[in-house]
């Protein structure tokens, strides 16, 4: 719906479509409705006009000379015309026009329908005043002369009119000048003829010269050059004298000619390639501007028709320019949907405008050049303002110093804020400064105009607010009260307050009237930092976005709290108001929008996206979407949907690898300097004139920035590649920093340096804010910084530990407990302890504020202690100290928890525990950084050579995501902390670094070298010149594979660890990709990275943060929070009217503990603001909805008014350590996202990445996390998996063979750490308890388990997973399975299945014995007889413990059923077994003591009989895990399986035959009657007939039944065809199937014995109690072997047994798939992927020599192929059997050689005595002993020989 503007009615545009008819085909709901037009008069755009209906495009798109009026629309819907300054419909015309132009003096504009009538309108009433005349054949154009006093129309039959504007007259009509349609026709004053008209033909190429009043032609020209062209367009001069003429064809001759009226002369040239789309005349004429299908624009010389510039950056072809009327400024519109502005003197690029995803069609400028409105082929209309070239000339002349913009609320004025404290007014129009002065003494840090525009504010680095005159310049009043930097500074919307937020984290309130220079009000949060704030649109509520994710909103006039919103997870940085005050968005660090209701406090949606932490959220007019902005993107939301609409990527393309025309829904904005977005129209203006300087430090253009104009909704988003993100340095004048530590707000850190100093230096303005002299007899060893950045804690070599108020350089308090040189010290972030340690091993703790003693630990280390840490909430300390010892203390009982000595690999250097306290970071001094995960109490993961050489330092970032580490190779590194991988490193070249502080948001990395400098490296900036992940993944996705690959090489040369880059959710670009289940993509990045690089991150960190909790308490008496009277107990008032209250330090009480549900850290801070006795304060919050006492008041505050006092009520918030979100870990695990996106694809590239070595060492948790998922979904792909990951080589070790006896061939444990190997199996192998001397040794080889947690006991176990899974058997005998199986059995399976077998053959002894006394009683005695006998009371007590040990195992066959469930229960044949065998022994018993069915015919004994063998048999399941019984099982099993053929055939055999002579045998003739083999008492029976012929089978047959019967010679011939088909046929196929079987079985017997095992060991952790389990649930995560090192054979295989045994795995392989099929299983679903080893249905993958693999298509291959192959590989076997004689001939080859070369040695020895006899004329005695040994282990070479021997001989170049 359109709105209302001035006295004009404005109907919806459905009202025009049912006014002139609608279409049918686009009839119902198919037709696009037009939205409220956009305001966009304060942004890029002045006007953005809402979109045309799809089946009537614009026919007019036109703008006023004066640049106000934008009229779009015509023909099939209404004109409409636009205010472009305010945005307002002025009004709507109705009647198809087609043309619409305004006059030159604004006066009026004429209108030209498509009837052909010519109106002429008044322009200050928008009416029709006369109608100037109707052009029945068509028009075809229509302008006004340049005096406004006629108008000229052409007809589409070549006539033309002018009328009289003044009159209204019809002036003449100039008929049968033309031949077809005008094109162009005008009024000009030409010397020679006066006023006249010039006409151009459209069809017959001629222009015409009418006399003006006459109507007389005073010149015919005919433009003959272009006389074969169809398709002319014209444009004449300004002062009619040329017209330029171009043909719109491609031509091979001259495309533009320039004709000269008066002397009519012409010139041409051929200017574009392909097509000429417009050329335009400058306004003074000497200049032409062409544009073309070439891409190019080019400028002419209108005399000469010379190329002066050639302008060039179009993507496409140029489709229109124009030229604004000073002739300096080209625009230009064609295919790339880009408006771009030119210099015309020098061709250069300035501007591209993007907001249109369509071509332009049409560009103009206004007249005074301040707008650019421009067309797309579709009729989308926008007016450009050209504020944007002002903003962008000012950034790149500025850009080194500017750091603060602001805009008026015309965009007529720009107030900017420096750098040095100058502050500059401009006008924007002008393009010049109306005044500059100094207000502040530092950084401007932000600036603001008030609504009227006559006021303005900045806030500086000086902590004050400046309220400044508009017009001078001069300064209103200078606000003062913060003793931070202002860091921002907002007017209210009804310009009587002023708010700004300080570093401090405090909002300040000042009124504007007046002349007090101090706040009205200060508000804060007491556990929390205001980062940001916003004004509501009544100006009666200010929020402000805190750093725990809560949101405070204040009553502006009062101070008092109105509500807190919180259900952030992580930091607010932003908010917005909408345009009613109803909505209030916040956007936080982790790249999401939360909006709230405020009405009802409720949170209502989040919105989660942004790639990195939220710069800015802002509504748009309607409310109808909102536009969250970070440094990487601006996304659009609809708010109604809470749904994406589009995405506008920002990325640094130095390079133009990311151009690609503009998407509707992900629009890539890839530049290399500046560019400025509009939320409200999504537009965007990229300044095309880069920053060429490499070393430029720009602050404004170093980070994503907004300039407001006027109130909230007004922003615009500055992004810029330019400038150098190197590292800032700060070089001290003092000797090496010692020491360095960030402070919470990300601003400051504090420095220790070599001479005693304790500097804290600004790293946001870049200046050192205080210096104190710390230690005056020695060095400063150690620095922290308090939570609140108050105090600073240093310790130093004078033994002594100072807390200093480093604001006053006063000492607070001096900790004394130490007598030596201090070399570390910590303090708590949530608690109230310090801790120390000295150079003697000391530790001491104590109380911050009090100094009191907590613990001290005087033997903590035996040397010096070289670092120390707390953790948050001052329980536990890590120490590392200088005798290699690590170790983890309770402060309060004073013992050491762990020692983590063990772990280390060589000198510990220096430790950190994380914020959570969960995980500590050791650094060691070979380059390797270990994290220790303090809760699961295990090594989580090593970083090796994390540098070359020392690694000094290591820091956390407040949300635990990642750490920081620095080393003596000037490398500061970022790595993720959940993963290990790297996520950046920065090369300083600074020297030797000694230690790194990351800051709490992690956006900085400070660190200090040996020689003074520090080092802040910004890592936005870093991360703004790599690609964001989700953009690159996108990117990469729609790009043909070929050109993503070059690409993605390139971009990971440039960045080595590309891969690990993550966004704000923490998800790297693999992560987006496995995502989506794209495998091309996944492959891409994955394959890209070498085997054993170990740098991929399949995990990354979840935010850890601080959650605030509100509880709402009421008092029941006083006035409480807000009322006059008593202050509430441990209230605090939110600000005071004079300086006695506006410093006051608010009063929070933080207590520490550990709760019963965890270790929860709980702090609370009042946050009982008091105001004054008319204090209408509210307050609301999500719990007190809950609150039925509160309800029914706090429901009336959307009817209450701001004056309305509430109840007494009392708020209290409480924070606590949020717990870690298990599903936020899974949703950032790389298996798990490729398992969701159910690509096996995927799925498969991830984990050959793994088995690859790819992945760091933290992501094998991931992998484990997810084994079940895989196995249980990818059961072949599990198995492929499992082969594929070998174990981890950790190192050699000699162990004594003494040791080693009664072991095994391995030795197997289960650790918490895998590093230092030595350690590890010193203590459990007791190595200290050899004795010492001679002995021998065993060379061993260490190994581990790569997959943490491999042996854990549980139902989501990885062995019980698999074991109920449908994986291959094989998977059972690869290393991994291999050790786990084999560490379970030997902890605690083998024992307790040995004590059960020992038991169950006990009672299968007794049930024996049960059976045999059953067959030898006497079952006609009753129950007490038998009892009187001896074997009866034996026989019933041993039925007494039958029956009772069969229940136990009832009882635990019901328990695992209970645990695994029914369907798995049966899943397992031996269960069924278990299940039958129970349930018949259980009936035995009773039944045999009642007496019942025990006579003759009873079913007692048939029962007993049946269980026995049941019973029997049960002992082979216990066989199959012990090894001697197990292989023979097992074979026994498979080979029964295997003959299920046999005995069908077999069945089948004699069922047929037996039938048929059991007819036959009914005639037998026999005196005796019918044969026995085939009847039962005389009569026919089929039973007694098989068992005849199981006889037959068995060779125990008598044929002499058959002798004298009435079929004898039929009966003879069909025994004999039974004989011979079982005795000789299926017998002899039985042997040769039993051999084969045997040969397939014996290569799986092993796998199916662990198999078997497995499952045993199951079963056993299944009937585990929850004692036993809890024993073993808390094993150690590693899992590690000893092996006999096993060395290779001297002589190694020959290539040919090489390749004959490849070739045999591939012949088992062709064979496998040629039983499978072609449609074959491929692993699950997919499990054998493409990358699988498998390869896809129908193909093979080998792996070749060197890794290469090759694809053979099996469904190409015929059996008889197959059999041809195994005959040339049966000729190959042959010849192996020749390979022992052949090599043993090579060996007495080459002895025989070896032999001749000794002779030649001792044939040079002689000579070389003969040499040294000659040389000294003396003899020379070489005693035996003397002799040099021959060279065994370097013989000469032949060519060597003969050399030498020659030159003995004097052959050679020497003489003797």
């Amino acid at each position: 719906m359109f709105s209302r503007a001035g006295a004009t009615q404005v109907q919806p545009l459905a009202g025009a479509d049912d006014f002139f008819g609608r279409p049918d085909m686009m009839a119902g709901n198919s037709v696009t409705q037009t939205r409220m037009p956009t305001k966009c008069n304060s942004g890029l755009l002045a006007l953005k006009v809402p979109d045309p209906p799809q089946f009537a495009p614009s026919a007019v798109c036109s703008i006023s000379a004066d640049g106000k009026i934008a009229a779009v629309g015509g023909r099939d819907i209404e004109l409409y015309l636009w205010d472009v300054d305010t945005g307002d419909l002025l009004s709507k015309i109705r009647g198809h026009d087609i043309f619409w132009v305004g006059s030159h003096d604004n006066t009026f504009f004429i209108t030209c329908q498509e009837d052909g009538k010519v109106l002429l309108w008044d322009r200050s009433t928008m009416r029709s005043t006369v109608t100037l005349g109707e052009v029945t054949e068509g028009i075809t154009c229509c302008h006004i002369a340049a005096e406004n006093d006629f108008v000229v129309v052409g007809s589409a039959k070549g006539n033309v009119y002018s009328w009289d504007t003044d009159t209204g007259t019809v002036a003449h009509m100039y008929e049968a000048g033309h031949k077809g349609p005008v094109q162009f026709a005008q009024v000009y004053n030409l010397p020679s003829y006066g006023r006249c008209v010039v006409s151009c033909g459209a069809k017959d190429h001629t222009v015409v010269v009418w006399d003006l009043l006459s109507g007389e032609p005073r010149a015919l020209i005919e433009i003959k050059e272009l006389e074969h062209a169809k398709n002319l367009r014209y444009d004449v001069s300004r002062d009619g004298a040329r017209v330029v003429v171009w043909c719109t064809d491609s031509v091979p001759f001259p495309n533009l000619v320039v004709v000269d009226i008066m002397s009519q002369n012409k010139i041409s040239v051929y200017c574009h390639e392909g097509l000429v789309r417009q050329a335009v005349f400058t306004p003074n004429g000497d200049r032409i501007i062409s544009s073309g299908n070439d891409n190019k624009l080019q400028v002419w010389d209108t005399f000469s028709l010379e190329n002066l510039v050639t302008m060039s950056g179009h993507e496409g072809s140029v489709l229109c320019c124009a030229v604004n009327e000073a002739a300096t400024r080209v625009v230009s519109g064609g295919e790339d949907c880009a408006v771009r502005l030119w210099s015309l003197e020098d061709g250069k690029q300035l501007l591209a405008f993007q907001a249109q995803d369509e071509p332009i069609k049409t560009v103009q400028f206004s007249s005074s050049g301040q707008k650019i409105l421009s067309c797309d082929v579709t009729g989308r209309v926008y007016v450009w303002s050209m504020h944007a070239e002002f903003l962008t000339n000012l950034m790149r002349r500025y850009a080194d110093n500017i750091s603060a913009v602001s805009m008026s609320n015309d965009m007529k004025l720009c107030l900017v804020g420096c750098n040095n404290g100058r502050v500059m007014l401009w006008d924007v129009e002008r393009r010049e400064s109306m005044w500059e002065y100094t207000h502040h003494t530092g950084r401007v840090e932000a600036a603001a105009f008030n609504s009227m525009r006559d006021m303005c504010a900045t806030a500086g680095a000086d902590g004050r607010v400046v309220l400044l005159f508009a017009d001078s310049g001069k300064q209103a009043n200078s606000f003062i009260g913060a003793e931070e930097p202002m860091m921002t500074v907002q007017f209210s919307p009804d310009d009587e307050r002023i708010a700004g937020c300080a570093a401090d984290g405090k909002l300040y309130l000042y009124q504007t009237a007046g002349s007090s220079r101090k706040p009205k009000a200060v508000l804060r949060s007491n556990v929390a930092r205001i980062l940001n704030h916003v004004w509501s649109p009544n100006s009666k509520l200010v929020a402000g976005s805190c750093s725990d994710g809560t949101m405070m909103v204040w009553n502006a006039s009062t101070g008092g709290i109105h509500s807190v919103l919180e259900g952030a997870a992580a930091a607010a940085t932003c908010c917005c108001f909408d345009l009613i005050g109803k909505l209030l968005a916040v956007g936080t660090v982790l790249g999401s929008t939360l909006l709230y209701n405020l009405e009802t406090s409720e949170l209502l949606v989040e919105l989660k996206g942004n790639a990195s932490p939220l710069k800015e959220v802002v509504f748009n007019q309607e409310t109808s979407q909102l536009t969250t902005m970070c440094s990487r993107q601006a996304a659009v939301w609809d708010v109604a949907t809470a749904a994406k609409i589009r995405v506008f990527d920002f990325v640094m393309d130095k390079a133009g690898d990311f151009k690609s025309p503009p998407h509707p829904y992900r629009w890539a904005v890839a530049h290399n300097s500046t560019v400025l977005f509009d939320h409200e129209s999504e537009a965007l203006v990229l300044d095309m004139l880069t920053i060429d300087d490499p070393l430029l430090r720009s602050y404004y253009l170093a980070d994503v920035q907004t300039i407001a104009s006027g109130f909230n909704h007004r922003k615009l988003l500055v992004w810029s590649a330019a400038g150098s993100n190197a590292p800032d340095k700060f070089h001290t004048t003092h000797d090496a920093i010692t020491s360095t530590h960030f402070s919470h707000d990300d601003r400051l850190v504090v420095m220790g340096t070599q001479d005693g100093n304790v500097v804290v230096y600004d790293v946001v303005h870049g200046e050192t804010v205080e210096m104190i002299v710390g230690h005056q007899n020695g060095p400063c060893r150690c620095v922290k910084l308090s939570a609140d950045n108050r105090e600073v804690l240093s310790s130093g070599a004078d033994s002594k530990v100072v807390l200093w108020d480093w604001r006053k350089r006063a000492p607070l308090r001096i900790y004394s407990g130490h007598f030596v040189s201090i070399g570390c010290c910590d303090i708590s972030a949530q608690g109230n302890r310090v801790v120390s340690g000295d150079n003697h091993g000391m530790i001491c703790v104590w109380e911050k504020d009090s100094g009191n003693s907590v613990q001290t630990l005087p033997l903590a280390h035996s040397k010096a202690v070289l670092s120390v840490s707390i953790s948050a909430d001052g329980s536990t300390i890590a120490s590392v100290g200088a005798d290699d010892k690590v170790s983890i203390w309770n402060v309060d009982i004073g013992i050491e928890l762990v020692s983590l000595t063990a772990a280390m690999e060589s000198h510990p250097l220096y430790c950190s525990f994380s914020p959570d306290g969960n995980k500590l970071a050791v650094t060691e001094s070979n380059g390797n950084v270990m994290v220790w995960n303090v809760a699961a109490g295990c090594q989580w993961y090593m970083i090796y050579q994390a540098h070359k050489g020392k690694v000094t330092g290591c820091s956390w970032s407040a949300d635990c995501r990642k750490f920081t580490t620095c080393g003596t190779d000037s490398v500061t590194a970022v790595w993720d902390a959940e993963g290990g991988q790297p996520l950046f490193k920065f090369n300083l070249k600074a020297g030797p670094l000694t230690s790194c502080a990351v800051s709490p948001s992690g956006l900085y990395v400070a660190a200090g070298s040996t020689t003074g400098t520090l080092s802040v490296s910004n890592l936005a900036m870093a991360a703004r010149s790599t690609p964001e992940p989700s953009f690159l993944f996108h990117w990469l996705a729609t790009h043909e594979l070929k050109q993503s690959n070059f690409l993605w090489m390139r971009l990971l040369a440039m960045y080595p660890y590309l891969t690990n880059v993550q966004d704000a959710q923490g998800w790297s670009i693999a992560l987006h990709a496995l995502s989506r289940g794209n495998a091309e993509v996944s492959n891409l990045i994955l394959d890209s990275l070498s085997n054993d690089c170990g740098i991929l991150g399949l995990i990354s960190a979840v935010p850890f943060a601080i959650a605030t909790r509100i509880r709402i308490h009421q008092e029941e008496g006083g006035y409480g929070l807000f009322g006059g009277g008593e202050r509430a107990a441990g209230s605090t008032p939110a600000w005071g009217g004079g300086g006695d209250r506006s410093g006051m330090r608010p009063r929070t009480a933080l207590s520490t503990g550990t709760m019963a549900d965890g270790n929860k850290s709980v702090g609370r801070g009042s946050l009982a603001f008091l105001g004054g006795k008319d204090d209408d304060g509210q307050l609301m919050g999500p719990d007190m909805r809950q609150n039925s006492n509160l309800r029914d008041v706090l429901v009336q505050k959307s009817k209450a008014s701001f004056s309305q006092n509430l109840k007494k009520v009392a708020v209290e918030m409480v924070t606590e350590a949020q717990d870690h979100d298990q599903m936020a870990l899974i949703q950032n695990n790389a298996v798990a996202l490729a398992l969701n996106s159910k690509s096996s694809e995927c799925v498969q590239a991830v984990l050959d990445s793994a088995a690859s070595n790819k992945v760091s060492w933290g992501s094998y948790h991931a992998i484990t996390d997810m084994m079940p998922s895989l196995a249980l979904r990818y059961p072949i792909m599990c198995y492929h998996f499992l082969a594929a990951l070998d174990l981890r080589h950790l190192g050699d070790l000699e162990v004594p063979v003494a040791v080693l006896k009664g072991l095994d061939r391995s030795v197997i444990r289960t650790a918490p750490i895998f590093t230092n190997v030595k350690n590890l199996w010193q203590g459990h192998l007791k190595l200290h308890e050899v004795k010492f001397g001679p002995q021998p040794y065993a060379h061993v080889k260490a190994s581990m388990v790569r997959l943490p947690y491999a042996c854990s006991i549980g139902r989501d176990s990885l062995l019980q997973t698999l074991v109920e899974s449908d994986v291959p058997v094989k998977v059972y005998g690869t290393p991994t399975l291999r050790a786990i199986i084999k560490h379970k059995w030997r902890l605690y399976a083998r024992r307790k299945l040995l004590v059960r077998s020992l038991i169950y053959v006990f009672y299968v002894i007794m049930f024996t014995v049960t059976g045999v006394l059953f067959a030898m009683e006497n079952h006609a005695l009753s129950m007490s007889k038998y009892w009187a006998t001896t074997a009866g009371k034996a026989h019933f007590i041993i039925d007494g413990y039958i029956f009772a040990q069969t229940a136990w195992y009832a009882w635990t066959e019901l328990s695992q059923m209970y645990a695994i469930g029914l369907s798995m229960y049966f899943k397992s044949y031996w269960n069924t077994f278990d299940a039958t065998m129970i349930t018949l022994v259980l009936a035995i018993p009773p039944l045999h003591v009642v007496r019942i069915t025990d006579d003759a015919g009873g079913a007692l004994a048939p029962m007993i009989a049946f269980a026995m063998i049941l019973v029997w048999f049960k002992l082979l399941f216990y066989g199959l895990a012990f090894e001697p019984f197990g292989p023979i099982v097992n074979m026994v099993f498979q080979v029964a399986r295997a003959i299920r053929q046999f005995c069908a055939m077999l069945f089948m055999c004699m069922c047929s035959f037996g039938v048929a002579l059991m007819v036959l045998s009914q005639y037998s003739l026999t005196t005796t009657g019918k044969p026995e083999q085939f009847s039962r008492d005389g009569k026919q029976d089929f039973g007694r007939t098989m068992f005849t012929m199981w006889r037959g089978v068995l060779g125990q047959f008598d044929i002499a039944w058959a002798w004298g019967s009435t079929w004898q010679e039929l009966s003879l011939i069909f025994f004999s065809g039974f004989m011979f088909l079982v005795q000789i046929l299926l017998l002899n196929m039985l042997i040769a199937l039993m051999r084969e079987v045997y040969n397939r079985v014996k290569h799986t017997e092993e796998d199916v014995f662990l198999k078997g095992r497995a499952s045993l060991i199951v079963e056993v952790e299944t009937l585990m109690a929850r004692k036993q389990l809890e024993r073993y649930a808390n094993m150690p995560p590693y899992v590690h072997l000893l092996t006999p090192v096993r060395r290779g054979d001297a002589r190694e295989r020959s290539g040919m047994e090489a390749r004959l045994e490849k070739l045999e795995q591939l012949l088992m392989k062709v064979q496998e798939s040629l039983d499978q099929g072609p449609s074959g299983p491929r692993g699950g679903g997919g499990g054998g992927g493409p990358s699988g080893p498998s390869g896809p249905a129908g193909q093979l993958t080998v792996a070749g020599e060197h890794g290469e693999g090759s694809t053979i298509n099996t469904t190409a291959l015929t059996q008889e192929q197959v059999n041809l192959i195994q005959m040339q590989a049966g000729k190959l076997k042959e010849m192996e059997d020749q390979f022992p004689a052949v090599i043993r001939q090579l060996d007495r080859v080459q002895r025989s050689v070896n032999n001749q070369e000794l002779r030649l040695e001792g044939v040079v020895t002689v000579l070389r005595d003969i040499e040294n006899l000659l040389r000294n004329q003396q003899p020379v005695v070489i005693h035996q002993e003397n002799r040099a040994a021959p060279r065994r282990g370097s013989i000469l070479t032949e060519a060597e020989l003969e050399a030498e021997v020659k030159r003995l001989l004097g052959k050679g170049e020497e003489k003797l």
